[in-house]
């Protein structure tokens, strides 16, 4: 499609994310200048994540994070994706309390993303499991917020409650 249409950028963006999920990081990162600015530093930051590049990644997730939250031409919607990816980048650099205390918030607010919201609430589970004793207690919390919410958006297996299963 590329070829194609060498000038739809539509098409260079899936391919990027084609690239990406096949393990063709070189082929992403060459292909990166020719993204649409708007997504340039999205893009920028997944590619640092899938390089396992982490204080990069955490550098770009957190100024992504911070545009949702004061920029009101910026929508909240691609709020939980970049908390959701920048608690991973914490996890990934053994900082459990950190990845937990930027994402939980997120879990909470009302506007979540559904398509990112079992992901997220499956990467809260494992790091709840990570950090301490009191996960059962903490996934349940979770759970009730998500449901309450959301109801049937989140399987079982997300909250990785045994009993549930």
């Amino acid at each position: 499609m590329t070829k194609r249409y060498p000038i739809a950028a539509k098409y260079r963006a899936i391919l990027y994310h084609v690239f990406l999920q096949s393990g063709f990081l070189s082929e992403a990162k060459h292909l990166l200048p020719s993204l649409p600015r708007s997504v340039q530093l999205e893009s920028t930051a997944l590619l640092s994540l899938a390089e396992e590049s982490y204080p990069e990644a955490i550098e770009q997730y957190s100024t992504l994070l911070y545009t949702t939250l004061v920029d009101p031409e910026h929508t909240h919607r691609l709020a939980l994706t970049y908390a959701s990816n920048l608690a991973l980048a914490h996890m990934y650099t053994a900082n459990v309390q950190t990845a937990i205390s930027t994402l939980e918030p997120q879990l909470r607010e009302p506007q979540n993303s559904k398509g990112t919201l079992p992901h997220a609430v499956y990467n809260l589970c494992t790091m709840y499991e990570i950090r301490d004793d009191q996960a059962r207690g903490r996934k349940e919390g979770i759970m009730e917020v998500v449901v309450a919410r959301y109801g049937d958006v989140c399987g079982k297996g997300h909250f990785k409650l045994d009993s549930l299963r």
